[in-house]
């Protein structure tokens, strides 16, 4: 499982105006490589995620985190439906298409 954004994506997350990351990931030629970058975690991202979204005069829809059928899903919904969903069989993949489009859509 991928536990960090890509370089891509860390800069369009950067560009939409989050704050830098803080997590650093190192390269797999070992724990002393000088080529280490900063990314986004999947916990920064979770928290860039507000845990309700509510539309004008509107019931707040949830944050929902869940693994379905191989896929994670991360979702705002209510008892009415869905009002945002990704799913991606990886978790950091979902957790940034969401928070791009919350962010496109002036949510966040």
């Amino acid at each position: 499982m991928k536990q960090y954004t890509s370089n891509d994506q860390t800069a369009k997350l950067i560009e939409l105006g989050f704050e830098k990351p803080k997590s650093e990931v190192r390269s797999e030629r070992g724990p002393f490589s000088s080529d280490a970058r900063k990314a986004y975690s999947i916990g920064e991202l979770i928290e860039m995620l507000p845990e309700n979204i509510a539309k004008e005069n509107e019931m707040p829809s949830t944050l929902n985190i869940s693994l379905m059928n191989g896929e994670w899903c991360v979702q705002y919904a209510d008892f009415l439906g869905t009002d945002f969903e990704f799913c991606n069989t990886e978790l950091v993949d979902a957790l940034y298409y969401m928070c791009v489009k919350l962010k496109e859509e002036g949510v966040i």
